[in-house]
């Protein structure tokens, strides 16, 4: 009868589904091989599947239930590596890799909800940084644009029975309208980004491209806008910024840098002429070399002791401080090439010797 049974599922099912896969590797008497295989593979989704479907009647059952506790474990630590890695991509605006990173891991591990949340999360980030790219594009066109205005209406001017000349600035009118539009839109997602630098110059730029009462309201009400959220800023950023000065020599942690080095950086983008604003970002600049030179050295003495991780997750953190340093990008490379050799060779974990050596 439980054969009938066992016949009847499998062809209700089909072997490109996951959970009909999982179900008829479970009812197989070398389950315990297929589950090391995929273990192997990283393929934990399907392992942890087929093992949720094995019966307590299974001959192998207490040692599969064994075999599925220590999977579980494993499949939380590459969950959390997985995350950790993409995450650092996406820092470094290696968004492909930081994709292709989410994409590996959520194939292993279909079910996961961390890893979807993060994925979910980096592209909201991704697509916003587009955004802010396209947009500066939109900038480069429109100054263009508006300087083969003039010349294309004289053109025009010059013979004006000429209908080549007339359809071209008819379409470049077309095309300055569309334009003027578009740095209208730009304007507003740079107010609601806080970038004020760029909402002003999209909007200096719709204003000289457009000559339209309708263009002229908009620029009017976005202007008070920029305005309103500046001053809210400035008065914002000033307390908060007069408040750390206060306490710059006392920071000792990277992250707590890290955020007050954005908090300065946007201060002084608003206030370049402040004599404040100018002897603060100079301590700043001292606090992070300094920094720098000691979270380097640091990151080398773990290196030197066979502690890649470590060094990484410190240099990572460096990272954000001065992402143009050449020496670190060094160092995080040399690393991660390091980490992925060590995970490529996991299953034999003699057969690479760490490094001796500090990182050079």
């Amino acid at each position: 009868m439980r054969n009938i049974f066992i016949v009847v599922a499998l062809l209700s099912m089909t072997l490109s589904n996951l959970s009909g896969c999982a179900y008829i590797y479970s009812r197989t008497n070398n389950v315990a091989e297929k589950i090391d295989s995929l273990a192997k593979q990283k393929n934990y989704g399907l392992a942890l599947k087929i093992l949720s479907y094995v019966d307590k009647d299974h001959f192998n059952y207490v040692f599969l239930m064994s075999e599925k506790k220590r999977i579980t474990a494993i499949a939380k630590k590459y969950e959390k590596n997985s995350i950790i890695e993409a995450e650092s991509y996406a820092k470094k605006k290696q968004w492909a890799l930081a994709m292709s990173s989410y994409d590996t891991a959520l194939k292993n591990l279909p079910e996961s909800i961390r890893i979807k949340k993060s994925r979910a999360k980096f592209i909201i980030k991704r697509d916003k940084y587009l955004k802010q790219l396209e947009n500066k594009l939109l900038v480069s066109s429109a100054k263009t644009l508006s300087k083969k205005t003039a010349t294309t209406k004289e053109i025009a001017q010059v013979i004006p029975e000429n209908q080549q000349a007339k359809k071209r600035l008819s379409s470049h009118i077309k095309e300055v309208k569309l334009t003027a539009n578009k740095l209208l839109e730009c304007t507003e997602d740079s107010i609601n980004n806080k970038d004020f630098q760029l909402a002003e110059e999209c909007l200096s730029l719709a204003s000289n491209l457009s000559d339209s009462k309708a263009t002229d309201k908009k620029v009017t009400l976005l202007q008070r806008r920029i305005e309103s959220y500046k001053n809210k800023q400035q008065k914002s950023q000033s307390k908060s910024i007069l408040k750390l000065s206060k306490n710059l020599s006392q920071i000792n942690s990277n992250q707590e840098l890290i955020r007050y080095q954005q908090e300065i950086s946007q201060y002084y983008l608003l206030n370049k002429s402040d004599r404040k604003a100018i002897k603060l970002k100079k301590e700043l600049d001292e606090k992070i070399k300094l920094t720098l030179q000691s979270g380097i050295k640091q990151g080398q003495d773990l290196y030197s002791q066979g502690r890649i991780k470590p060094a990484l997750t410190l240099w990572n953190e460096l990272y954000q401080l001065d992402s143009g340093n050449t020496q670190l990008n060094d160092y995080i490379h040399r690393a991660e090439k390091v980490l992925k050799k060590i995970q490529s060779l996991s299953s034999k974990p003699n057969s690479l010797s760490l490094p001796k050596n500090k990182a050079e």
